[in-house]
């Protein structure tokens, strides 16, 4: 799969060099002619590097960086500035925002290339380091730490454009009694097989974490809470099916209970409070008897 280049520029003609360039080398350019653009499609594609020009026709670039660089779910981006601006201030004010790079034009082809391939380096080494801190070892997924960064950007996004969004917490029922009757060892089994199924069953939009213990916490963004009560229903019947076996090839099955809420956030004012509704609707599925979801 080739990179993907957003080009922010609203000069034609400059659009038309940069994305023979490029082409020409085998990355896929995406074209944004002012921030409102840039900003939709940073937010539903997979953006390796932005080239960015200063001047927009609805702003400026440099507040277009430090928008880019808080809504992205890593907190970083390579931003190469291209501008016809040439003082050392403009420099400095671009890399105090956050841009990685900045060229002046005209650019030239060779130099707009190395520019691009050592922030793509730089954004891989990122990518290696920031996968680390911010995943469970054992299931793989996104640690507490990580998962409650996007809950609040998620949140954000959603509000804004008003979209719904709704968040849900399992829990493994009688997890517990797993470990103290098979060991640790086939806990952890139990907790990669509800990982995986997790995975494999949820959209990828979907954003899935292991929040602690036998406890998971996932985003659904843009879902209605009736639609991710649902999703979570269908997995749930689902767990029940698999037989897990244990050392000794004593076989056994688990379930999970859950809290689902969200929805329409218009009356909500921190993401904080659908964490705090999830897990008490989680607390109120073991209550009634375990292996249910229960949605409020």
């Amino acid at each position: 799969m080739s990179n993907k280049i957003l080009i922010v520029e609203d000069s034609l003609l400059q659009r038309q060099i940069l994305i023979k360039w490029l082409t020409k080398h085998s990355y896929t350019c995406i074209i944004a002619n002012d921030a409102q653009e840039a900003r939709e499609i940073i937010a539903k594609e997979s953006i390796e590097v932005v080239l960015l020009d200063w001047e927009l026709p609805d702003g400026s670039g440099i507040d277009l960086i430090k928008e880019i660089l808080s809504s992205s779910p890593t907190g970083w981006l390579p931003i190469i500035m291209v501008t016809s601006h040439s003082e050392p201030e403009k420099i400095k004010e671009a890399i105090e925002a956050g841009a990685t790079d900045f060229i002046r034009k005209p650019a030239e082809e060779i130099e707009l290339l190395a520019r691009i391939y050592s922030a793509l380096r730089i954004k891989f080494l990122q990518d290696q380091l920031r996968d680390t801190a911010i995943r469970d070892p054992l299931t793989g997924l996104y640690n507490r730490r990580y998962m409650e960064e996007r809950v609040d950007q998620e949140f954000q996004r959603c509000k804004r454009h008003s979209h719904p969004l709704s968040i849900a917490m399992i829990d493994i029922d009688f997890f517990k009694s797993v470990n103290d009757t098979y060991g640790h060892d086939v806990g952890d089994v139990v907790l990669k097989l509800l990982a995986n199924e997790l995975k494999t069953r949820l959209r990828k939009s979907d954003i899935l974490s292991r929040f602690g213990g036998e406890e998971f916490v996932i985003v659904f963004p843009e879902t209605a809470n009736i639609d991710a009560k649902h999703v979570l229903d269908k997995i749930r019947e689902a767990i029940t099916q698999i037989p897990i076996h244990s050392d000794d090839q004593k076989e056994f099955h688990i379930s999970f209970s859950g809290g689902v809420t969200g929805g329409d956030l218009e009356h909500v004012a921190h993401p904080s409070e659908l964490l705090k509704i999830a897990d008490k609707n989680l607390y109120e599925a073991k209550h009634q008897g375990r292996n249910r979801v229960i949605l409020s």
